[in-house]
């Protein structure tokens, strides 16, 4: 028995399952808490993924300060909790707009900060547009991400690129690459694919009737 007081050891293996821990409550709570601004929703699967090493709260606001920087207005940015969103922007100037969210002339920014391995933070950020209406469903689920060789998400690109550059490490930023061109191949195979699928107009033409009745040259 362990006597008070007395510091019991800890090694490396249950060190890196309490971090895990940490971080596992740490992000439930973040996403749960009664108080959090954060939306209940959890991020699109096609969003961009990166860790640098900074606190949430600290890589919040680098995140936030990188969007500002490359002229992609926001409209909240909680440090605390580690959540972006832009609200919804015209897409050629990603400015704030108060055009119907309908079609990719208007799109929208989100990010979220999560407890990545110790001292590191885990960017998740999302561009999407809403490419129909639909009063019966709810709102997040009229959210499309915008293609991978769209303007927007080249700049979200390189913002990200300019964190890890800055607070992260080689990995994280071979890591980061190898997602873009996935992400880049993933879409021009679905391109190629709802091409294919597309219904082709019919090339067979109906060929006119040849056979002619003859007169009937029998005589009685």
């Amino acid at each position: 028995m362990a006597v008070s007081g007395e510091r019991l050891p800890v090694s490396g293996l249950s060190l890196r399952l309490l971090v895990t821990g940490h971080c596992s409550l740490l992000t439930a709570v973040l996403a749960c808490a009664a108080t959090t601004t954060r939306p209940y929703y959890l991020p699109l699967p096609a969003a961009a993924v990166a860790e640098i090493e900074l606190d949430i709260r600290e890589a919040t606001r680098a995140l936030a300060e990188g969007l500002a920087r490359d002229s992609i207005a926001l409209s909240i940015i909680q440090e605390k909790d580690g959540f972006i969103d832009s609200g919804w922007l015209d897409a050629r100037t990603l400015e704030h707009t108060g055009a119907r969210p309908l079609g990719a002339d208007v799109v929208r920014v989100r990010a979220w900060v999560n407890p990545a391995k110790l001292f590191w933070s885990e960017l998740s950020v999302e561009a999407t547009f809403r490419p129909m209406a639909d009063p019966s469903r709810p709102e997040r689920e009229l959210d499309v991400p915008l293609p991978e060789d769209h303007p927007l998400q080249k700049r979200l690109g390189g913002v990200i690129q300019k964190l890890i550059v800055q607070y992260g490490d080689a990995d994280a930023l071979k890591e980061f690459q190898r997602q873009t061109t996935r992400a880049l191949q993933a879409d021009s195979a679905a391109r190629v694919q709802a091409d294919s699928t597309k219904a082709r107009p019919d090339t067979t033409k109906v060929k006119p009737d040849t056979t002619r009745t003859k007169p009937d040259t029998t005589t009685n």
